[in-house]
Order: structure tokens, then sequence, then C-alpha cells
């Protein structure tokens, strides 16, 4: 059986107010949260519609224009430099990811991840370099890695000897490529080395990019970007990237395109994906698509503010609970100091507490009245006991004496009397204690009335000695209890009412049905009982009127056991007075 291990009232405080505060700080951030959420969605949404705008108005406008001027094959190249540098419009800084393909004629441009542009020497025509064929994840990052720490603005650079370039001056290193050849000036790159002045050679870079090298530049002017490279801070420094998550969202904007160009029903299979596709006026098709995992950009953006909030939060919990705890534990312990003297003090400071008190109180007064039954019991029963004890000892004394035979006979009656008396009185008690400590009743149905009318009628020559008359105005009325209780009932109350009926008077039994059940009544003319004794009349024992002493007969259980009996059968009991008499009734259930 597992038991709750006790604690101090003042930690149960604390726990609930630790557990209510960090509740309070849990809304706090969700709320926060949620409103950084939706800013950072609406962002999203304007560089969404901003991109498309310009790749509809600009990107693809400018494209007509470059092949309506015969550029030909190099039209693509330059358009994939657009689209790739169109998709960095902001996205990039939520370490989200964009993509965009367009369909030309036969062949289809995209954006890339890394891409570049280079010129040799006294060449004015330039090389546009893809990177993304031959580089995986591990070797995108790499690179941009290599770039992060060489790079002296937003992106890679190499400019001719002597030219100034913000705080950077040229010393004539060249950058050798060597790759696939592409129609109209594209070079899928294979290989990137750095050749320093003095003829020492740095690699940089292999790509798995298939076919054979077709070309080699020397390269003395090129500048590389990527996607995931980080934008620049005031100081110079870059900024926080998540590289890995960047990287992963452009992939996965990237696919995005790719499955609906297969015809996939559902392209966009991530949250925080969207996808734009259509065709423009010039019959063009394109696709546009972004993806942007907005949560931990959240979680991260607001690490400190969490961090505050939540000192904030323990520094309140802690006041809140030193407080609250002794404001409530200071009346609880004075409350546990007094329970422990016996007596609670009803008007304290909280209400609960004094309703508790007056409990204790009242629970206290019931147990001392509860106390002094029992003691009173205790007595009632010694003083019963007393009387026939010692005139049992005193004649069985005087028996082993040498008395005339006559007395001896008188001796021995007497004796047999208080035994008899003492069986009464102990037989009373045994069935008091049985009644009250419920033992089962053998339940059976049962004619009430004629019940009663066979308990009057052994006493008939009682009611004679006394010149009493009786009244029986009994109502048939059938009911499912203990015969044998009921009998001992109806006995109690008629030889109470035969003891103390005065002479020459009248005893009137009714019984009638109620609503509910039966009430059965048995009025005897006499002297009206003390107002004060009628509450306690059917504790066993209790005499308040001499008059009602054990000179008439009785043992002083028999109105107990009537109230046991009663209450066994989950009926009622009581008394009153009324002019010239006395009224005892009995409520039974039906």
């Amino acid at each position: 059986m597992n038991k709750h291990r006790p604690r101090k009232l003042r930690w149960r405080l604390a726990r609930a107010l630790i557990v209510s505060t960090l509740l309070l700080w849990l809304g706090f951030l969700l709320m926060v949260y949620n409103n950084r959420l939706g800013e950072l969605e609406d962002s999203v949404s304007n560089i969404y519609q901003r991109t498309k705008t310009s790749l509809q108005q600009r990107t693809l406008t400018t494209d007509q224009e470059n092949r309506a001027d015969g550029l030909g094959p190099r039209s693509d190249h330059l358009l994939m430099e657009s689209l790739s540098n169109l998709q960095l419009d902001g996205i990039s800084n939520i370490d989200g990811g964009a993509a965009l393909a367009v369909q030309t004629g036969d062949s289809l441009v995209r954006s890339q991840i890394t891409w570049g542009r280079g010129y040799e020497a006294d060449n004015e025509q330039a090389w546009f370099l893809y990177f993304d064929q031959g580089l995986d994840d591990q070797g995108q990052m790499d690179f941009t890695r290599w770039m992060m720490a060489h790079r002296d603005g937003w992106s890679y650079e190499l400019f001719p000897p002597g030219e100034n370039r913000g705080e950077s001056t040229a010393d004539g290193t060249f950058a050798r490529i060597t790759g696939v050849e592409l129609p109209g000036g594209g070079v899928q790159v294979q290989s990137m080395d750095l050749i320093h002045p003095d003829g020492s050679q740095e690699w940089v870079l292999a790509t798995d990019t298939p076919g054979k090298s077709s070309i080699t530049l020397d390269l003395t002017q090129m500048e590389i970007r990527s996607v995931l490279l980080p934008g620049r801070l005031g100081n110079g420094k870059d900024e926080p990237i998540h590289m890995e998550r960047r990287l992963a969202s452009f992939r996965e904007a990237q696919a995005i395109i790719d499955r609906d160009r297969a015809g996939e029903r559902r392209p966009v299979l991530k949250e925080g994906g969207q996808l734009s596709s259509g065709t423009d006026q010039y019959g063009i098709s394109y696709w546009y698509s972004i993806h942007c995992d907005l949560r931990p950009v959240v979680l991260e953006e607001q690490w400190g503010q969490y961090l505050i909030s939540l000192g904030f939060a323990a520094a309140v919990m802690l006041l809140l609970s030193a407080h609250l705890s002794k404001k409530v534990t200071e009346p609880v312990e004075e409350l546990s100091q007094d329970a422990q003297h016996g007596r609670c003090r009803e008007d304290g400071p909280v209400k609960e507490l004094n309703t508790l008190a007056g409990a204790f109180n009242a629970a206290q007064d019931q147990l001392e009245e509860q106390l002094e039954r029992e003691r009173a019991f205790t007595r009632g029963a010694a003083h019963e006991l007393k009387t026939p004890l010692a005139v049992l000892r005193t004649h069985a004394e005087a028996l082993r004496e040498d008395i005339d035979p006559q007395k001896r006979a008188q001796y021995l009656d007497i004796i047999l009397d208080e035994s008899d008396r003492m069986a009464q009185l102990v037989g009373s008690l045994l069935e008091l204690s049985r009644l009250e400590a419920g033992a089962a009743l053998r339940r059976e149905s049962i004619d009430l009335a004629a019940l009663v009318r066979e308990v009057w009628v052994p006493l008939s020559l009682q009611m004679e000695q006394k010149n009493l008359s009786l009244s029986l105005d009994l109502e048939k009325l059938i009911l499912q209890g203990d015969r044998e209780r009921l009998r001992e009932m109806a006995e109690n109350l008629a030889s109470n009412a035969l003891r103390h009926c005065a002479s020459d008077g009248q005893i009137c039994v009714t019984l009638r049905e109620e609503e509910t059940g039966a009430r059965l009544t048995v009025d005897n003319d006499g002297l009206p009982i003390p107002a004060q004794d009628l509450p306690h009349l059917f504790e066993p024992f209790y005499r308040g009127d001499k008059a009602r002493s054990r000179e008439s007969g009785g043992t002083g259980l028999g109105l107990a056991i009537v109230r046991a009996a009663a209450q066994a059968h989950g009926g009622s009991c009581g008394v009153e007075n009324r002019p010239g008499g006395v009224q005892f009734w009995v409520f039974l259930p039906m």
C-alpha cells in the first residue's frame, strides 16, 4: 500500500506556487513565441510576394531581351546568375531556403547554391562558374567555410593587381579553374587552385563533377557567391548562422520544384514550404519555392528573453512563497498548538481555519459528552450491581450460621430474587450492547398491531392492581422487522407506562400509518417530566426524576433498549409532556 510522505504545509504551498509560476511563465513564453512566429511568417510572406513579382516583371523580361539581342546559350548563364542572386532576398537571414527555375525551350535554368563569375587577364568575356553539380552537402559547407575564412566582403573575390577593394589591395594572386566547358561561356568546375605571386600553388577545391576536363582558366578577377555565406556585422564579423539547417532548407526548396515538375500531387511535403508556378506573357514556364523552418529560429532568437523572464518569475515565486506560506502556516501552527491543549480559538484571520476550529471544538464537546455518558453508564451499572451483590453476600454469610430453618428458606428466596434481578440486568446490558454494535436483524413480515396486543395481555393483572384503564387504538400494519427486538421494544414501553402511570389513571396506546412509516404512541397519565431530563431519558441508567427510580422496579435500561431497537430498524423515538401526563412515541419506516 503506497503512502504519501507527509510534508510541511509551507513546502506544499511552495510546490503549488512553483507549479503555478511555471505555468504562467510557460504561458508567457508561448505568447512571445507565437507573436514572434507570426512576425517571421509575415516577413517570409512579404519576401515571397516580392521575389515572385521581381521574377515575373524583371528577371523574365530581361531574359527575353537578352535572347532577342541574340545572346543565345549565354542567355541561360545570365538567367542562372539572376535567379541565384534573386533567391538571396532576405530568406537566408532566418536560415530558410529558396529555389527558382525557368524552362526556356529545351533547357531548364535553375538557381544555384554556389555560383560565380570570373575574367581572364585582358579579356572582357565573363566566364560563369557552376559548382553545385560536383558538391554534396559536406562539400558545400567545407567550401563555404573556406570562403568565410578568406573573404573581405559579402562574397569571395579576386581582382587584378593594384586595385583597391575596401581595405584590401590585390597582390597578383589568380585562380586556376579546370572543368567542363558549357556553351555560351559556362564552366562546370572540377578543381580550383590559387596561384600566388611567388609561384606557389594553394589547393582550394576539387569537385565530383563528371566528365573529362575540357578547359583550364586563369582568372585574375573572380567573384564566388553562396547562399550559405552569412552576412557581415558592422564590426566585420560574420553573422551567426546554422549552416546545416540553412542548406537543408535550400535543398528542400529545390526538391519542391522537382516534385512539382515530376507531377506529384503534393509537392510541398514539409510545413513551412510554399510553391508558385506558372507561365509568363512570353509563354515561359517558371517555378519559385521556399522552405522556412521558423520554430528553431524563434527559439534561438528569444532565448535571452526566455532566461530573463524565467529569472524574474523565479524571484516573484520565491517572494510570494515566502510571504504566502508565512501568512497561511502561522495560523495553522497556532491552531495546531491550541488543539494540543484541547480548545481552539474560532476568531483567527483565516475563515476556513475558524470553521475547522469550530468543528474541532464541537468534536471535543461531543467526545466529552460521550465520555461523560460512558462514565455515567459505568457508575449506573456499578450502582445497579452493587446493591444485589451486597444483599447476596449478606444473606449468604447469614446462611453459614445455625439459623432458624424458616429464616433459611426466606434467605434463599431473597438470594434467588436478587440473582434473577442481576441476570435480568446483565441480559439487558448484553441486549443493549448487541443493538448498539449493529447486530444483524432477522427480518420478517410482522403484524405490528397484533404484536402490541400480545404484549399488553399479560399485564392485565398489574393494571387491575393499580386500577388503571387501557385504551388500544391499533391500525393493522405489516412491516419488515425483527420480531423479538420489536416485542422487547413494545414491552419496555408498556412496563415504563405501568410503572409511572398514576393510580386510577389511563394508558392510551395508538398505532397509525404515516406517509413513510408507522408511529406507535404510548400515553400515560401522571406527573410531567422536568424539561432538563427529557433529552436524557433514553440514556442508560439515567435517573433524573426520583419518582422513576429503581423503587418502581426498573433497571434503568428499558428506554435505552427502546431507542437502540428503533435505530436498528432505521427509525427514531422520543418523549414529550402533555397536560396531565407523558407521551412516548416510536417511528418505524415501513
